[in-house]
């Protein structure tokens, strides 16, 4: 009971911080000016008594955890996720972007003008203000609950990506059991980025983003209204703040991703810092993993029917390419122009990279966010889908792994962590991978089989 009221007098305290710029832009994120007062709203230089603590850039490798400095972080919260979800949570009153939930909880009408409701603001002038649509799903679902175009409501995820709790980072290094423990901060920076969505510019050691000098080099980029594309992403101080007050972001209407630059600059390459090995433009063997199959990990229990194969290299499917390759190489009958995708040639339900330079959803690229959500998705798996991987007959090799049908979700039972640090208690066994639709639909609605 007391740890649940101290979390409650900490979003009652950053209530009254944020009052009046709950809706902004960024709200307390990036574009400070001289005399900005945004670091109050999440630190405090003397009165912190929060226990978390930072790496610094320079030299934190060398530091015990012990060693690390205090965060200055406002309020009790012991986890990042927890601070993070103080405003992001759910009926958290310093945010509109619920991610707990999935949902955008707020509304669109900027201080002291006048409502517009969920429709877009009579000017772009007017600073607080976005093109999102209270009340519905965010573009990366939720981490707690997702909205389900299917059922058409908000319902429990099926998958997520996990926080505060180690679980098997898939696709990296060169191995198929490295481990990460997740917090919203390993992706976001909450003092703002080169690119969208405080998308970090350094992950995991990675540079995918950053700045030479005050000039921006982001490589995830949006074609919402006044992003600022030409400018190279987010600048800094006084002129960031002025690019923040003219931009639209929108947080509900689909994600509005903007092709990268001949698959240097884009989000996949973003998220190939983690997930090292999916990150491929062809259709071409990558460095042969340990193991065969996601049900065959080292060092988990599974059935000795399900003996490890050895090392195999894998065929993962391209990413970055424009749909129209697909046309002669794989045959697929998607998109061929705008008046298919309005017919239903296409489902909206699977989004891809809008073109650069080149018009016509047939030049729209494959990217990650193709087949999957960013945060938590609530669609299920079933058949097939739900199955896991074992021997045939016979002698133990690559050429004898059939599926196996199951009653739980998700390719290989054991793969998930049933208890993946989600909120409200939820846990998952199995996993849907965060997959935009049910089963393979994700598949079905590009190929068209």
């Amino acid at each position: 009971m007391k740890r649940t009221f101290l979390v409650l007098a900490f979003a009652a305290a950053l209530s009254l911080v944020f009052v009046g710029s709950a809706f902004a832009n960024f709200g307390p994120h990036g574009g400070y000016i001289a005399d900005t007062d945004s670091c109050a709203g999440c630190h405090r230089a003397h009165s912190s008594f929060s226990p978390l603590k930072y790496t610094p850039k320079i030299g934190g490798e060398l530091l015990t955890e012990a060693q690390k400095p205090s965060s200055l972080l406002v309020g009790g919260a012991t986890t990042m996720t927890e601070f993070c979800n103080a405003c992001h949570g759910s009926a958290a009153p310093g945010a509109s972007t619920n991610v707990v939930d999935g949902v955008f909880d707020g509304s669109n009408t900027p201080e002291g003008g006048p409502s517009t409701g969920s429709s877009m603001p009579t000017s772009a002038a007017q600073p607080y203000m976005t093109a999102s649509t209270t009340g519905n799903g965010l573009n990366g679902g939720g981490f707690g609950d997702a909205y389900n175009v299917d059922s058409g409501t908000f319902i429990p995820v099926t998958s997520a990506h996990s926080m505060e709790s180690v679980g098997v980072l898939w696709g990296a290094g060169s191995g198929s059991d490295e481990t990460l423990s997740l917090t919203c901060t390993n992706c976001h920076d909450p003092h703002g980025s080169s690119n969208y969505r405080l998308l970090k510019d350094s992950v995991n050691g990675v540079t995918v983003g950053g700045y030479t000098g005050s000039t921006p080099n982001g490589i995830v980029f949006s074609t919402e209204t006044n992003y600022p594309v030409a400018a190279g992403g987010w600048l800094k101080q006084e002129a960031g703040q002025a690019q923040m007050q003219a931009y639209l972001p929108n947080y509900t209407g689909g994600t509005p991703i903007l092709a990268g630059f001949a698959g240097t600059a884009s989000l996949s390459v973003w998220c190939s810092a983690c997930h090292t090995r999916y990150n491929q433009s062809a259709d071409a063997t990558t460095p042969a993993d340990p193991t065969l199959y996601a049900g065959f990990e080292s060092g988990t229990s599974v059935p000795a029917s399900q003996a490890v194969v050895g090392s195999q290299l894998r065929h993962r499917h391209p990413i970055d390419i424009t749909l129209k390759s697909g046309n002669a190489n794989l045959q697929i009958p998607a998109m061929g122009s705008i008046a298919a995708q309005d017919a239903g040639g296409f489902d909206p339900r699977i989004p891809v990279e809008a073109p650069r330079g080149a018009a016509g959803p047939e030049n729209s690229q494959i990217g990650c966010l193709t087949c999957h959500f960013a945060h938590g998705a609530s669609y299920v798996t079933t058949g097939w889908a739900s199955a896991h991987y074992e021997q045939g007959s016979g002698s133990v090799n690559a050429t004898n792994v059939i599926p196996v049908r199951d009653t739980v979700a998700g390719v290989d039972p054991g793969k998930y962590n049933p208890a993946p640090g989600l909120p409200n208690g939820l846990t998952i066994t199995g996993s849907t991978s965060l997959l935009r639709t049910d089963n393979r639909g994700v598949c079905e609605r590009c190929h068209q089989k």
